[in-house]
């Protein structure tokens, strides 16, 4: 029989691609999940899963089950939450992860803007690399994440919210060229910060350089942001930020900030969350925010530059 509970465990173990990280997340015992899809596969008659040294790996169809399971699992999520609604307005509590680059000038006013409205509402704000927070939107840790946009596989929900300018990032120099677009290709060899390994932003920004012939005299790894500002401004190193990281040092000078080119690299941000299931209101007002609020900012940006 299909049920619905064996569909959630299903799901679980699809887009873990294992038996015993599915039965983490669910709470239960390897041995209960795999009955339970050993009973699913029994009442549908065909394999969906194959169990190798890889893992667990979907047959045609479980992919085809995974596919129509999502949908319907959304569904039944937003009927639960809509009764529980009902009588209760906004209230509730969202664990929302959000990269490094955007906590600092958009996730704070945004976020206090929400609360100041909605104050029986709770946010528990997750700050970490976006392949970890992505990592935890799989497993069922966290309501949503916003991240660089990528390759999503199908368990993730993709919503795009906007994009950002990338900016040169230097100390101040007194030279007048603070918020004056620069060519990369000017400023070689240069001594550059970057997050360290895995990070998307990383990836995206030294093949931005290369493309371009920029050598390098030295790479520093550095995961702090705060950290990162605080090294560049006093050194001669440089690091590469979305310009929206930067807006208090674009207003005050206190660093030069220098945007790409106006061809050049931007960070596109987007959303994700479980595909099973539909964003709660919370969590879809406060994304709606953050759109609104990376919109405005390259607005202004654009006007900063002459490009308005």
């Amino acid at each position: 029989m299909l049920s619905i509970d064996r569909m959630r465990v299903f799901a679980a173990v699809f887009e873990e691609g294992s038996f015993t990280a599915a039965a983490e997340r669910l709470n239960a015992t390897q041995s209960g999940v795999s009955q339970q899809i050993a009973r699913l596969e029994r009442a549908l008659g065909t394999q969906l899963l194959e169990r190798g040294a890889r893992g667990a790996v979907a047959t045609p169809a479980g992919r085809q089950l995974y596919a129509r399971s999502i949908a319907l699992l959304r569904e039944i999520s937003t009927v639960e939450r809509g009764i529980v609604d009902l009588g209760r307005g906004a209230t509730g509590s969202v664990t929302l992860g959000v990269m490094p680059a955007l906590t600092r000038s958009e996730a704070g006013p945004v976020l206090r803007r929400y609360l100041a409205e909605n104050p029986n509402v709770t946010i528990n704000l997750v700050e970490r690399a976006s392949s970890e927070l992505i990592d935890e939107v799989v497993g069922d840790r966290l309501d949503a994440a916003i991240v660089p946009v990528f390759d999503a596989p199908p368990s993730l929900r993709c919503r795009l919210l906007g994009r950002s300018r990338e900016a040169l990032i230097a100390r101040p120099a007194g030279d007048g060229l603070h918020m004056r677009p620069v060519d990369v290709r000017a400023v070689s060899p240069m001594r550059l910060i970057l997050q360290s390994e895995g990070s998307i932003r990383r990836r995206r920004v030294l093949a931005y350089l290369r493309s371009r012939g920029v050598e390098l005299d030295a790479l520093m790894d550095m995961d702090s942001m705060f950290g990162t500002l605080e090294f560049v401004q006093n050194s001669d190193f440089v690091t590469i930020v979305p310009a929206v990281m930067v807006a208090p040092e674009i207003d005050s000078a206190a660093m030069c900030v220098r945007p790409l080119d106006l061809d050049g690299l931007a960070l596109e941000v987007m959303a994700v969350s479980a595909a099973r299931r539909e964003p709660s209101p919370i969590v879809t007002e406060i994304l709606d925010r953050f759109e609104r609020s990376l919109a405005a900012f390259e607005r202004r940006l654009d006007l900063r530059l002459g490009l308005g």
